[in-house]
């Protein structure tokens, strides 16, 4: 991945500028990802399969096996090796689905089921039973999908909310669930680099394909597990 490109500064006015700083750090972010080849992207998707199950197999949770992961689309980090990697390991996958109000419901999901596209997001969803993550908790592992996480946890996403909403009632429901991003190397960012408030919901960290980054303790919730 080209990570020449410079990445725009956040605004010195918090309240000025905050929402155009963004999109441009999210169009310098995309730009990257296109630049990935087919072979690179899947070349990362088996690499972060790897260590995802490295980390589950060191952390044991015998409590649950729970898993809420996503269904990628090209050039996202794929999932497309994982999911079924986690299903043979013997894990129970939950994947979302939009709603109105930017809300997440969640699907189980196996090899082979049914697909829809999406009517509120551009991206195809599982066909099935659908529950509020409330009824799934708890959870071993939270994969959060995005654009990229600085240093300290802070996440930007594609910018339609939904996993900022479903964040925020996670820590409240099971501030223990590990919550952890899925980039590329590169997607790592410098502090300061992605704007963030009180509101936002810091990650543990994020799985890139060359290994975990797990962010510093001070921004985890102190009832949150270690990663």
């Amino acid at each position: 991945m080209d990570s020449s490109a410079p990445l725009p500064k956040p605004s010195a006015n918090p309240s000025s500028g905050t929402s155009a700083v963004k999109e441009e750090l999210r169009r310098t972010l995309r730009e990257r990802r296109r630049g990935l080849s087919a072979q690179q992207q899947r070349t990362a998707a088996e690499a972060l399969a790897g260590r995802v199950l490295a980390w589950l197999e060191t952390n044991p949770a015998p409590a649950t096996r729970r898993i809420a992961a996503y269904l990628s689309a090209p050039p996202e980090p794929g999932t497309e090796v994982l999911l079924p990697t986690l299903i043979t390991a013997g894990y129970d996958v939950v994947v979302p689905v939009c709603e109105p109000r930017y809300q997440l419901s969640w699907v189980r999901w196996k090899p082979g089921v049914e697909l829809a596209r999406s009517p509120r997001a551009p991206l195809w969803e599982p066909v099935g039973e659908r529950s509020s993550f409330t009824a799934l908790t708890p959870f071993r592992l939270v994969l959060v999908p995005g654009l990229g996480m600085d240093v300290q946890g802070n996440r930007i996403g594609q910018g339609g909310g939904y996993y900022d909403r479903f964040l925020a009632q996670l820590v409240l429901e099971q501030p223990d669930a590990a919550r952890l991003g899925y980039l590329y190397d590169e997607e790592v960012l410098p502090v300061g680099s992605i704007e963030a408030t009180l509101l936002d919901m810091p990650l543990h960290g994020a799985f890139t394909p060359s290994g975990l980054r797990p962010t510093p303790p001070a921004r985890s919730s102190s009832k949150s597990q270690t990663v």
